[in-house]
This record gives structure tokens, sequence and C-alpha cells, in this order.
């Protein structure tokens, strides 16, 4: 399940995936970031991993479709997890986005929220 929501209104988009990763999940988050960038121009993206079930191949498709087209609008991305190999993962992105990218434990959700919020497009 991935459920998602804009941040007060800034520019900050937050989303959770706790379970199935579907591409009608995705479609709508995709809808709103597409809506986030048309107000704000660049968006900041907090992505909470709690847990990660099925992942529908279409979903996974449509994202490898969608992000290289928008990685330039993307300033910082926060992934919130509490497995190690996700941060493992993260390291090695920050040589393909130019969005500064960081990786926080669960228990520091606060402390991502925190760090995407500096500088916060209104």
């Amino acid at each position: 399940m991935l459920e998602f929501h804009q941040l007060h209104d800034t520019n900050i988009l937050e989303f959770t995936l706790d379970g199935a990763f579907t591409k009608a999940d995705y479609d709508l988050l995709i809808v709103k970031a597409d809506e986030m960038i048309e107000e704000f121009g660049t968006i900041k993206m907090i992505e909470i991993i709690r847990h990660i079930g099925k992942m529908e191949p279409a979903a996974i498709w449509a994202d490898f479709k969608w992000a290289p087209r928008h990685m330039k609008y993307l300033t910082h991305v926060a992934v919130v997890a509490d497995k190690k190999w996700i941060g493992w993962i993260v390291g090695p992105l920050r040589a393909f986005i130019s969005a500064e990218v960081h990786s926080f434990h669960l228990d520091e959700i606060e402390d991502a929220r925190r760090w995407v919020a500096e500088e916060v497009a209104v």
C-alpha cells in the first residue's frame, strides 16, 4: 500500500510504502508530484519505507519511465527505512541524480522531515 500527502502548502511530498506497490498507487502519486512540480517548479520528497511487499512490474516500469524525465525537478530526497540494504542503494543513487539524497532510519522520521523542510518553497 502506498499512501502520500503534501506537507502543508509546501513543495514537500511525503509518501509511505507499507506492503504492495501497485501501478494504480504509483499513478496517483505521479499525478500529485506533477501537480506540485507545476505549482512550485521543484519538489522535495520524503520516502518512508516500512515494508516492501509485492511490487507490480507495471509500477516499476512506470517509475523507470517517469523518474529520468523528472529528476531535474527534485531538490531533496529523504529515504527513511529500517533495512540497511535500502541505505546501501541510496548511496550509489547520488551519482545519477542532482538532488541531495540522504537516508534515515525509521526512528529518525522527524529528522528527515526537518532536513527536507530547510528552505522550503511556499
